[in-house]
């Protein structure tokens, strides 16, 4: 048996750089659904689930032509790790963080990402937490990165559109973003060019009251841009609902409709648009009460990230920019979304491939 315990000091993580990035709306059914025996078996499943709900669950909660619509997060991350990664460059540690479960939940999805993605990495999944879980990816790979030697980690967010039972937040597309992190700048690689980013911090408060929301994460922000007014900020949808719009500066409001994909897809069109500046980004993660924050700089350069100092206040951040300019409202029910502008970010959409 292994027993590992908390380190006796806090590491500070160390400063992963954001090397590539890919994202993806995807389109149709999974592959697998295909296949009617692991049909029957996914819809045996989920309609359990959908019956385990409490008494007095409706006896047609269940619905079987929603649940062959869904997709599989296995399928839509292993496309992105094909695009992602190359083969010479092995990845040490793999996370996918996912808030809504696919159609496929009696899969052990990051063991089998692991004997996909080349290096056959350490993996795992982290789920339960709602928009945070990336976040929460994102500091646990800093972590492993400054203790266990982790040279590249493989960071991916996936949520797909169709539930087969009545959900209070069901995402409006199936999307996924993978993000490869390393310990050194960017190379040229036959793939997505290369994001010259670098982690410098991430934050993540809890139990924070919906009426503190928008206090916390100004002082927050204030401390990570150190009062920098030019920093740009990107918030997913959960802050964006409580954030001042009086409130000035540069700030980038997520597509709406994606709780897991929305902040980072808005945080790549960032990139993508205006690498040489540090950014934010936040978001607030309603039923957990989870506040959470990265911040981002150019490489070689320190801001923002530094360390809160006991007499630094919120700068007032403000004026809603709408990342989102997605023509597709509805790539769940299988409508195609037209191609962005192609760029670091290394955009896809397209139906996954029936095998």
């Amino acid at each position: 048996m292994f027993v590992a315990l908390p380190p006796p000091h806090p590491s500070p993580g160390a400063d992963l750089r954001l090397v590539r990035a890919v994202r993806r709306t995807f389109t149709g059914p999974a592959g697998l659904l295909a296949d009617p025996v692991l049909r029957e078996r996914a819809l045996t499943y989920l309609a359990d689930l959908a019956g385990a709900s409490g008494p007095g669950a409706p006896a047609d909660r269940f619905d079987a032509a929603s649940a062959v619509r869904g997709q599989s997060y296995g399928e839509m991350a292993a496309e992105l790790i094909r695009e992602l990664v190359a083969p010479h460059e092995p990845v040490d540690l793999l996370v996918l963080a996912f808030a809504v479960h696919d159609v496929l939940p009696g899969r052990a999805t990051a063991t089998y990402l692991s004997h996909v993605c080349p290096g056959a990495p350490l993996s795992f999944a982290l789920c339960d937490q709602g928009s945070a879980a990336t976040f929460s990816g994102l500091r646990i790979a800093r972590e492993y990165a400054a203790s266990a030697g982790c040279r590249r980690v493989l960071l991916i967010t996936a949520e797909q559109a169709v539930l087969p039972y009545p959900a209070r937040a069901v995402p409006a597309r199936h999307r996924a973003v993978a993000m490869l992190l390393g310990d050194s700048p960017p190379t040229p690689n036959t793939g997505t060019p290369g994001t010259p980013a670098r982690v410098t911090a991430v934050r993540q408060l809890t139990d924070v009251a919906p009426e503190r929301v928008a206090e916390l994460a100004a002082a927050e922000l204030g401390a990570l841009v150190a009062g920098r007014p030019d920093v740009p900020v990107v918030l997913g949808e959960g802050l964006a609902a409580a954030w001042p719009a009086q409130q000035r500066g540069t700030v980038l409001a997520a597509p709406p409709g994606q709780p897991s994909t929305g902040v980072w897809w808005a945080l790549l069109d960032h990139l993508a648009r205006d690498p040489d500046r540090p950014v934010v980004a936040a978001e607030y993660e309603p039923d957990l009460r989870y506040l959470c924050l990265v911040a981002l700089a150019p490489d070689g350069r320190s801001e923002p990230g530094g360390e809160r100092l006991p007499d630094e206040g919120g700068q007032p951040l403000g004026g809603l920019v709408r990342a989102d300019r997605d023509p597709d409202p509805g790539a769940g029910e299988g409508r195609h979304q037209d191609p962005g502008r192609p760029g670091p970010v290394g955009e896809g959409h397209r139906p996954l491939p029936q095998r």
